[in-house]
């Protein structure tokens, strides 16, 4: 029992390094005078008029024999598959996206426009951290800077993701004066929550859109020189915010 046991190890150890010392596959090749290679099993071969092959995808082809330049049996490796382009990579990342906050047509701003870009890393699992800002038109002009957080659900060509933001919006102008009035603009919180679709079209590029819940806070004074009153305010932008860009990686 033991030596049948014996044997048998041996016998499969053996099998194991046949298996991988043993040389490439023999597989036809067809070479053509045009000097393309087609290799597979050749079906049939009429020698005064034509060969029929199957190549290595299960096409099958027919060539003339005045085609032929020559026919021969060849050891032949497969490549190694590639990578497969879908796949986003990890590494650095880089989003730039035009959008809007979308609001009642009863506000005073009913889509106000934004222009954002955001850098980070993406990892192989699929999350991504980054930090954004760009220009948005409110009540005045706002520069948005934010933390930009994300993870990919699925996909390799088309993949969805949710995305989470948070950071504060400081205005681009501190304040100007009008008819003996003077206006005076103070930032606030902002804080969206969404999903989105990053799309790939070629290598290391890909469409972005979002759709996202937005909240934005800013405040302004305005101070009256003929009474010296001052009137505080603040605008709370409760919106959504759908957004278009590139992600490049």
């Amino acid at each position: 029992m033991k030596n049948g046991l014996k044997s048998l190890c041996l016998s499969l150890l053996l099998i194991f390094i046949v298996s991988t010392l043993a040389p490439a596959q023999e597989v036809d090749h067809i070479y053509l005078k045009s000097g393309s290679v087609v290799r597979g099993r050749i079906l049939e071969i009429e020698p005064a008029d034509h060969v029929k092959i199957q190549d290595m995808c299960g096409n099958i082809w027919y060539y003339k024999i005045s085609e032929v330049e020559k026919i021969a049996s060849e050891p032949f490796d497969a490549p190694a598959p590639s990578k497969q382009r879908g796949v986003f990579d990890a590494g650095f990342v880089n989003l730039t996206s035009i959008g809007f906050l979308a609001g009642s047509s009863n506000n005073e701003q009913v889509a106000p426009f934004s222009l954002v870009m955001v850098n980070g890393w993406r990892s192989l699992i699929g999350t991504f951290v980054g930090a954004g800002m760009g220009i948005e038109f409110l009540n005045t002009n706002y520069l948005p800077l934010f933390l930009d957080l994300r993870y990919d659900l699925t996909g390799l060509d088309v993949v969805p993701y949710l995305v989470v933001k948070g950071g504060y919006s400081l205005p681009m102008t501190s304040g100007y004066s009008e008819y003996d009035v003077e206006y005076t603009y103070q930032g606030g919180a902002l804080a969206a929550a969404g999903v989105g679709l990053k799309i790939r079209t070629r290598e290391h590029f890909a469409w972005d859109v979002e759709l996202m819940y937005r909240y934005q806070k800013t405040s302004r004074s305005e101070q009256y020189e003929w009474n010296n009153q001052e009137y505080l305010y603040t605008d709370i932008y409760n919106r959504i915010e759908i957004r278009l860009g590139f992600y490049i990686d």
